[in-house]
C-alpha cells in the first residue's frame, strides 16, 4: 500500500477509536447517573389470616391455652380402616 494512503487510513481509525471511546465514556457515566429502579409493588395482603389473629388475641387474653399439638380434623386410629 502506498505510504499516503496508509497515512491516511491510520488517521481515519484512530480518530474512530478516539470518537468510540468517547461514546463509551458517555454511555459508562449515563449508567451511573441513571437512578436505581423501583421495586416492584404488590398487591396489598395481609400478614395473618382472621383467624390465626383471634387465636393470638385470645391466648394473649388467657381465654385460651396455646395448643402444642392441633388435633386434626379426621384423626386417624389404629386398628380401623381409615
Amino acid at each position: 500500500m502506498h505510504p499516503v494512503i496508509m497515512h491516511d487510513l491510520i488517521k481515519a481509525r484512530t480518530s474512530d477509536l478516539h470518537r468510540q471511546a468517547e461514546c463509551d465514556a458517555l454511555g459508562r457515566a449515563a449508567r451511573r447517573a441513571r437512578p436505581a429502579p423501583a421495586t416492584k409493588s404488590r398487591p396489598f395482603r395481609p400478614a395473618h389470616t382472621t383467624a390465626g389473629l383471634i387465636r393470638r388475641v385470645l391466648t394473649l387474653l388467657g381465654a385460651r391455652r396455646p395448643e402444642r399439638y392441633p388435633v386434626p380434623a379426621n384423626p386417624v386410629r389404629p386398628g380401623r380402616p381409615g
